[in-house]
């Protein structure tokens, strides 16, 4: 992050903007179940390559149990499970996901490298003809991946096939991300897929490049203060995201020093952030949780010295313990005859303050998981 030079709005303190953040990821006070999808569409999104992190990210945020995450998902279509941000897969918000895909169909456009090309050994025609053949194939009813790949790979060459397979997304992925595609319940232990038009009363479609800049001005708004780049490693580094969204946001911006380093907020904002109480918050964030991957650094978060034990290899995120917005350690679970037991590993020793505050937690924690009883082992 670059030093302030311009003339900045306001000095911030780092903590001023944690318990901002805090407050806005919904961790001080957990909202009421009617209000989770409203929850999820606060954060952007929660991230769910792993369902039963996904699940427990909203959680901790929302007074509900796993099975009402579920449900919103798969009865009430509140929520829609699809890959948008980095390419991962992620439970975002049914009414959001118009925005996602329009402000992705416009950058996926206009980045398409020969090199991926190249890769994936098909012409840029052959792949848009294939995103649009998913679209119709998914003409109103579920269709399991091998369904889809013997309408869709009928007559295509075996690479066709493999990228339709892989388990990464291949050109599923990409027609997700262009609106084509997003998941549908499961049938037995194979994942169906659906068209979101059909699957979604709540479509409509929106301007790519309104799209964008909505989508810039909803991560200011939990992730904030922030920069372009942090934005562009958010939503996916593809060349000239940040600066397309930025330089749209720019009369509705200003500009902050947070302890000497130059950020960008939402004007509207920044009487929040000058207010924002330091207050005493404990929690247990699952793996993966958002409030962890909103910045190209997370410096400000983590002590540069225990990071490798929260961002671990493979793009693994710990489950942290977060004490008033800075992670101060790790913890791991396991369930087992509704029975919870709960490890934590401190990077240093904690006060009984915190000690009380990861038990309940970790009793809220059990709550949601249908857990009669918990157990806290503290390192």
């Amino acid at each position: 992050m670059a030093k302030a030079k311009d003339p900045v709005a306001a000095e911030l303190s780092w903590a001023q903007v944690h318990a901002f953040r805090v407050k806005r990821h919904h961790l001080t006070d957990r909202a009421p179940k009617k209000d989770l999808a409203r929850v999820v569409g606060d954060i952007g999104g929660v991230q769910a390559q792993l369902m039963s992190a996904a699940e427990l990210q909203i959680a901790v945020r929302v007074r509900c149990t796993v099975a009402d995450v579920r449900q919103a998902l798969w009865t009430d279509r509140s929520l829609v499970k699809t890959w948008l941000m980095r390419g991962t897969l992620h439970l975002a918000r049914s009414a959001d996901l118009p925005i996602f895909t329009a402000a992705m169909s416009t950058r996926w456009i206009s980045q398409m490298r020969p090199s991926w090309l190249k890769y994936m050994q098909i012409t840029e025609p052959e792949f848009w003809k294939i995103v649009n053949e998913i679209g119709a194939a998914l003409n109103g009813k579920p269709l399991t991946r091998e369904e889809l790949i013997a309408v869709v790979g009928k007559g295509k060459s075996q690479r066709v096939h493999e990228l339709l397979a892989s388990g990464w997304g291949g050109l599923l992925k990409p027609a997700a991300r262009n609106g084509r595609l997003c998941f549908g319940p499961n049938r037995g232990q194979s994942v169906t897929f659906v068209r979101p038009q059909d699957w979604l009363d709540s479509w409509r479609d929106v301007d790519p490049e309104v799209g964008l800049v909505e989508m810039a001005r909803r991560y200011l708004r939990a992730y904030g203060p922030a920069t372009k780049s942090d934005f562009a490693r958010w939503w996916g580094a593809w060349p000239g995201v940040g600066n397309a969204a930025w330089s749209a946001l720019t009369p509705e911006l200003t500009p902050v020093s947070v302890e000497g380093v130059r950020l960008d907020v939402l004007a509207s904002d920044l009487d929040a952030i000058q207010r924002a109480g330091i207050e005493s918050s404990v929690q247990l964030l699952p793996l993966f949780d958002p409030y962890l991957l909103g910045h190209a650094s997370r410096d400000h978060l983590v002590e540069r010295q225990f990071a490798p034990r929260v961002s671990r290899t493979a793009g693994w995120i710990s489950a942290v313990v977060l004490v008033n917005g800075t992670v101060v350690g790790t913890w791991t679970h396991t369930i087992a005859a509704k029975n919870l037991r709960i490890n934590v590993e401190p990077f240093r020793r904690l006060t009984p303050a915190v000690k009380a505050g990861v038990r309940l937690r970790a009793g809220e924690l059990a709550q949601s998981l249908g857990a009669s009883k918990v157990e806290v082992k503290i390192a």
